[in-house]
């Protein structure tokens, strides 16, 4: 199997830049190694009818949803969560 090239939109980079410098070398290691196999069975999940598009939880807060068409790996959305701030905070759930 071909092994896959992620490649972001400006937008999708300007987003990437705003996480702290580990979850973004995280980020980064696991994108390259769901490039290698986007199929993985143990860490992907298929979107859908069509095997080709598919969704990862590549690091903590990191979620991808991507296509696979040949050898093009296409990041249509990438989720990233700021999992210091939450809704609902621990004085309010007295």
């Amino acid at each position: 199997m071909a092994s896959q090239r992620p490649r972001t939109q400006e937008s999708a980079d300007q987003a990437q830049e705003r996480v702290l410098e580990p979850g973004r070398t995280d980020a980064g290691r696991a994108m390259r190694v769901l490039a290698r196999d986007p199929f993985r069975k143990t860490s992907t999940a298929q979107l859908g009818p069509e095997e080709h598009l598919r969704k990862a939880y590549v690091a903590p807060g990191v979620v991808v949803e991507y296509m696979v068409a040949g050898t093009i790996m296409v990041v249509v959305v990438l989720e990233i969560f700021d999992e210091s701030h939450y809704l609902i905070d621990e004085n309010d759930a007295t």
